[in-house]
């Protein structure tokens, strides 16, 4: 017992200024003078299209040009935003003919993220697709593909790839301050009211626009739009939506962002009735050296929001919008919770990530969020969802290319 115990100032000692860089060497200063103008139009205009494209709107020089959505009122509230100058369209071809726009940020329903990533490169559109990148494996690897054979620059929207606080944790890990992790844990917990039975749109809605990718031709129906994430005819579910940011995460600090080896699912539908996805689930994961967890449910606000826990050898690393805190091991025998040995207290930005893209379209270098990490990190959410659907053990090739289930 006395032998591996670590108390405070031994563990802290032992991590030398492990992190201590990341809390004061990143600049957010804005990356473009006034004179740099960037073109920009937004395909996607709901609430996180518009979010986005304020942040976008904080650097100088940027401009959005043209609003386009397929939903009349969500053309307006982003015409709001961008200026009376803007102009909207339904139709993203005209945005992407537009000789003038440099680049877009697509913010659709996960559906349209392929057909409009193939014709934004093809159009020498710079992009920045919100998440999660892909809509299956099979087509992210078609994505990755079309984006190599381009020259240009696509982020996809993974903000905690430059957030300050992630980037410290990862170096705790990466000093070896936890030891060999043998368990990563990603949870997301919301209570979220149940789904409408019926929606009032305002205004036009070009639904036929809306689901032209879809195998499935449904009739029109504003619950499916409003709430299409819980849909496979438009996402991956939840699995994928939130799966995205944390498996990323722990594939980053633990796997060199590679993908699983394996997945096993299950999961079902107890709070928002009438979705197609479930809103409740637990994913488990191989990986060559640990394994990972990764459960969802949106009918309980326990520990609200999202945590990533990395359990080491040596300590344990809890990771969520505060910050992060790491606790020595081992615990207390009384069940007493230990006092956090280092903690970054702060949340996860997405000013940092849209500034990295724009500084990427002007030097052409790598984003922090490119295609491959883009891929990978989806893969996992994509190879739980097999593995729901078809009730047993899904596997990966280590291409990342092919699913066995």
């Amino acid at each position: 017992m006395a032998k591996n115990s670590m108390n405070r100032r031994h563990f802290i000692a032992g991590m030398g200024a492990t992190g201590l860089g990341f809390l004061t060497a990143r600049s957010w200063s804005r990356v473009l003078g006034a004179n740099d103008r960037i073109a920009m139009a937004l395909i996607g205009s709901g609430g996180r299209g518009r979010g986005v494209m304020r942040i976008f709107l904080k650097n100088p020089g940027v401009e959005f040009s043209t609003i386009c959505d397929v939903y009349e009122a969500n053309i307006a509230e982003g015409i709001k935003i961008a200026g009376e100058h803007a102009k909207s369209t339904y139709e993203y071809s005209e945005v992407l003919d537009n000789k003038e726009i440099q680049a877009v940020l697509i913010a659709t329903p996960d559906h349209w993220h392929g057909p409009m990533l193939f014709d934004g490169i093809k159009a020498g559109k710079d992009i920045y697709l919100e998440k999660p990148m892909s809509h299956s494996i099979k087509e992210g690897v078609k994505m990755v593909k079309a984006v190599r054979e381009s020259k240009q620059i696509v982020q996809i929207g993974m903000q905690r790839r430059s957030s300050p606080a992630v980037q410290a944790a990862k170096k705790i890990v990466d000093d070896g301050v936890l030891g060999d992790v043998v368990l990563a844990r990603a949870q997301w917990h919301w209570n979220q009211r149940p789904l409408p039975k019926t929606v009032d749109l305002q205004g036009k809605l070009d639904w036929d626009r809306f689901q032209a990718p879809c195998k499935h031709k449904r009739p029109p129906d504003g619950v499916r739009f409003r709430v299409w994430r819980n849909f496979w005819d438009y996402s991956g579910g939840h699995c994928t939506d939130q799966g995205t940011h944390l498996m990323d995460v722990i594939q980053w600090f633990l796997n060199d962002g590679k993908p699983p080896v394996s997945a096993q699912c299950h999961g079902a539908t107890y709070n928002l009735i009438g979705a197609d996805v479930p809103d409740t689930f637990c994913a488990v994961y191989e990986y060559p050296k640990f394994l990972a967890t990764w459960t969802l449910t949106y009918g309980n606000s326990y520990h609200d929001g999202w945590t990533i826990i990395f359990q080491g050898r040596k300590g344990t690393m809890e990771l969520d919008d505060r910050g992060y805190r790491v606790y020595a091991e081992p615990w207390p025998k009384d069940g007493s919770r230990p006092e956090a040995v280092m903690e970054y207290k702060g949340g996860i930005p997405t000013e940092p990530h849209v500034e990295n893209f724009l500084e990427c379209i002007r030097s052409r270098k790598e984003p922090n969020a490119p295609v491959e990490v883009g891929h990978h990190a989806v893969c996992g959410p994509h190879l739980a969802n097999v593995s729901l659907l078809r009730k047993r053990r899904a596997t990966l090739n280590p291409e990342a290319t092919k699913v066995k289930a």
